[in-house]
């Protein structure tokens, strides 16, 4: 009976992050079970370089030092000289997390159930094949919860035949102006011919696919881009929301990514956070490490409930930019904003709707 050191449910960006960050230097034999194949994925990932993101510099696909946010009245430009906005897709991430010395089985199956027996646990697949492990590291989606606010976004990399980009910026968010709906189109140039061009919609629905694609098409006949070729999408959602699950009672099964609790949910950002959790998992002796710091954990449930219980267009995150410079901005995005900062952010917000949501 072969005992693995480690089996992988899930092979998405922290499944692969474990594979790479904790047992990559070693010679161990680990198992990662997923059904879909990894090799027709190639979503982005955004994130600001923080100081743990600096070790995976090197294969960044694409920095901006500056970003606007606003809608068809405002504009506001944020830049950062030493923590610029950044893209890693998942093709870059796979390929880097797989060059490893360890020596990783994966296995196109799902996971059906696993418990320990003795020091180890027996895994058991849809096809009712049995495998050993030592540990168990757990990505799979969690369920929605009902009433719960969803970040869910649907894009369209798209190339132009003539200079239309400024490549320098991102628009991260331009918000619509839908009615009762926060909506933003969030917009990657790669280069002067080449955008991911994404939809996003913070809510408790999920739409289909040809709501996003027309809401796509209206912002870029308004950008006069009308000539363009589509070249690949992407889709998500994120839940907005404490999404992690309980932890087993054993220290050696984890649940790891979103799963794990790893997202922002005031912001819908998780890859830098599952990063961060994951190099924390190397170093402590527990089953979960809790990365994001109790007063934004506490800032964010204001800032959710704030968002479900007003019909939100974007004014919100329009004044908080205004009032935050660059650095200040993406602090609040990545959870590490000062006192300072946070107190310009509770300034921004709306007093009578925001103090309700304090006191609840």
């Amino acid at each position: 009976m072969k005992i693995y050191k480690a089996a992988i449910i899930g092979l998405g960006p922290s499944g692969l992050a474990v594979n790479k960050i904790l047992y990559g230097d070693s010679s161990s034999e680990v198992i990662a079970f997923e059904s879909e194949d990894i090799n027709k994925r190639d979503n982005y990932f955004g994130f600001w370089l923080t100081d743990w993101m600096k070790p995976f510099e090197n294969i960044i696909e694409k920095k901006w030092y500056r970003w606007n946010i606003g809608n068809k009245n405002i504009n506001i430009i944020h830049t950062s000289s030493d923590k610029p906005y950044c893209v890693i897709s998942f093709k870059k991430w796979k390929d880097f997390c797989l060059e490893t010395k360890n020596k990783l089985e994966i296995k196109n199956k799902k996971v059906d159930k696993y418990f320990p027996i003795k020091n180890y646990f027996k895994v058991i697949t849809d096809d009712n094949t049995e495998y050993y492990a030592e540990k168990i590291y757990d990505s799979r989606s969690i369920k929605e919860k009902r009433d719960e606010l969803l970040q869910h976004f649907y894009g369209i990399n798209i190339t132009v035949p003539d200079n239309t980009f400024n490549e320098n910026e991102l628009t991260l968010m331009y918000f619509t102006g839908e009615k009762n709906l926060l909506h933003f189109m969030y917009i990657l140039p790669f280069n002067h011919n080449k955008a991911l061009v994404e939809s996003t919609v913070f809510s408790k629905d999920v739409f289909n696919n040809s709501w996003y694609r027309e809401k796509i098409y209206k912002y870029l006949s308004q950008k006069n881009i009308i000539d363009f070729k589509e070249t690949g999408t992407e889709k998500g959602i994120i839940p907005m929301f404490m999404a992690a699950e309980k932890n087993s009672s054993s220290p050696n099964v984890l649940n790891i990514g979103i799963r794990g609790g790893a997202c922002k949910p005031s912001t819908g950002y998780a890859f830098s956070f599952l990063i961060k959790q994951i190099q924390s998992l190397k170093y402590s002796k527990k089953n979960s490490v809790n990365i994001h710091k109790f007063l934004e954990r506490k800032m964010d449930k204001i800032f959710i409930n704030f968002l479900k219980n007003n019909n939100e267009d974007g004014q919100s995150f329009i004044k908080l930019a205004s009032n935050l410079n660059g650095n200040e901005f993406q602090s609040f995005m990545m959870g590490d904003s000062n006192l300072l900062t946070k107190f310009k952010i509770i300034k921004s917000m709306p007093k009578l709707p925001f103090i309700k949501e304090i006191f609840k």
